[in-house]
């Protein structure tokens, strides 16, 4: 309203002026109440056609040019509202499917990453299954084989005592015949004993139960000890006793085997002198501990991530499989709920088996 007064006045004025310029010529030749007279009738004249114009012209064209102008600023205003809600809301539905987009990735990653781990492991049991199958038809074969050697060990038992009853029938003494009965009967008194260790060693389809850690590696220890002293190598132990644990003892004493021989052959490629072999069992509150050290030099860091991978071997001869560390973790991380680690230690290898212990042992 204050741009329509600003011109009623602007008008108003310039009437004014008018009015003013005109008085000032009719001035000339009237008497002096004459031209008060005439300049009223005008200037009321003036005054009339002002506000007739005003009223009637100026004020609508005003009236109508600010409203005009009012809509059209009302029009921009709104104009520059919804662009502003549609620029939030495309923000909006933007961030939406990037957050969808996001959601359908992770979701995509993720189904990738349990496929993939569903894989591996489908594929880990596969060649557990397949191993225990192998294992349980060596121990098959190997029992019945033992069972073999017992009879014959009791024929030659049997045999020895026969002569030795003959030779006291009949009185005969020969030095060297003696000597050679002694000997066979000791020979014959090991073979029972390597039997008996044998069988305990190879138990197929065995099932979980409690057994003493330092019983196990010590037989194992004696299944590779006359092979180890045939390549001139030493093997050292120190164990914690009585250390009672619950599940495969057959398993761990397959694990144990299979670290042993990995050194052995180990020593024998390096050729190191003198070569060593250590085994040590400790315990703390909850775990017992098993460590396996050789002086081979150890095993180059490049591949140290991969010695536990299926089918991974370092050994050049065609009967190595790749499977005998890739099947020990299974036995010790999943069937017997530890873990089977290894490290470069100054000499050479270093392998570290932790079990948990039973409540008694602890």
């Amino acid at each position: 309203m204050s741009k329509i007064f600003r011109r009623i006045f602007i008008l108003n004025f310039l009437i004014l002026l008018i009015a003013l310029l005109l008085y000032s010529q009719l001035a000339i030749g009237y008497s002096q109440d004459e031209f008060f007279y005439l300049a009223l009738i005008l200037f009321i004249s003036l005054f009339i056609t002002s506000f007739l114009l005003t009223k009637l012209i100026v004020l609508p064209i005003s009236l109508n040019l600010e409203n005009t102008q009012e809509e059209f600023k009302k029009f921009n205003d709104d104009m520059k509202n919804i662009n502003h809600q549609k620029t939030f809301e495309l923000e909006l539905v933007n961030t939406a499917l990037q957050e969808k987009f996001k959601e359908q990735k992770e979701l995509a990653e993720t189904l990738q990453e349990k496929l993939t781990v569903e894989t591996i492991e489908k594929e880990k049991k596969e060649l557990l299954l397949i191993h225990q199958s192998k294992l349980a038809g060596i121990g098959k074969v190997s029992i019945n084989m033992l069972n073999e050697c017992e009879e014959s060990i009791s024929s030659l038992n049997f045999i020895l005592q026969n002569i030795n009853t003959i030779h006291k029938q009949i009185g005969f003494k020969n030095e060297l015949v003696n000597k050679s009965m002694e000997q066979l009967d000791k020979i014959i008194s090991e073979m029972q004993i390597k039997n008996e260790e044998l069988k305990n060693f190879i138990k197929p389809n065995e099932v979980k139960k409690e057994f003493f850690l330092d019983e196990i590696v010590m037989e194992s220890l004696q299944m590779v000890e006359e092979n180890f002293m045939n390549h001139n190598i030493k093997i050292d132990y120190n164990f914690s006793k009585s250390i009672n644990l619950y599940g495969f003892p057959t398993e761990i004493a397959q694990v144990i085997f299979n670290i042993l021989q990995n050194a052995k052959e180990a020593l024998i490629e390096k050729n190191v002198a003198p070569k060593k072999v250590f085994v040590s069992i400790k315990k703390d509150k909850d775990f017992a501990y098993i460590n396996i050290v050789d002086n081979a030099g150890g095993i180059p860091q490049h591949i140290i991530e991969s010695i536990f991978e299926p089918y991974f071997t370092t050994k050049k001869h065609k009967k190595a499989s790749g499977l005998g560390l890739f099947i020990s973790k299974i036995i010790i991380e999943e069937n017997m709920q530890g873990k089977l680690e290894f490290e470069n230690a100054s000499e050479g290898a270093k392998f570290i088996i932790t079990i948990p212990i039973l409540e008694e042992s602890k």
